[in-house]
């Protein structure tokens, strides 16, 4: 299988990914729905950053499959605007998917909603129009 066509996979998964985010952000948040929130972040994370790396190869990028010179390679072609950011979602997601503490998931899930899901949502927009 070429990269472009496990680059076209991925896009579809992170698009139906994000679309499970959207649905939990549309509920009122308790403890089942913060963790669905998490989980559903820390998947749509995950196929975010193997879209960026499936693209890059298909445009003969010399990456490795790690997550942060793909980052770093994503914003060097303009597939993201601030790699800070992404590196932010990337911690928020180590954090989450180790351990388990409440003042932590609460702290997650607010920055899920106010800076993760708009970073989505613009990569989102990025790769479907390429």
């Amino acid at each position: 299988m070429s990269n472009s066509d496990r680059f076209e996979i991925a896009r579809t998964q992170y698009n139906r990914a994000l679309d499970r985010l959207h649905e939990v952000m549309a509920l009122d948040e308790t403890d089942i729905i913060r963790d669905s929130l998490i989980q559903r972040f820390e998947f749509t994370y995950e196929l975010a950053w193997k879209c960026m790396y499936y693209w890059l190869r298909d445009q003969g990028e010399k990456v490795l499959e790690m997550q942060k010179p793909i980052l770093a390679a994503a914003f060097r072609c303009e597939l993201i605007a601030d790699p800070k950011l992404w590196e932010d979602i990337k911690e928020a997601r180590d954090e989450t998917s180790h351990t388990y503490n409440e003042d932590k998931a609460v702290a997650v899930a607010a920055f899920i909603r106010s800076q993760a899901v708009p970073a989505f949502e613009a990569f989102k927009r990025k790769v479907d129009a390429l």
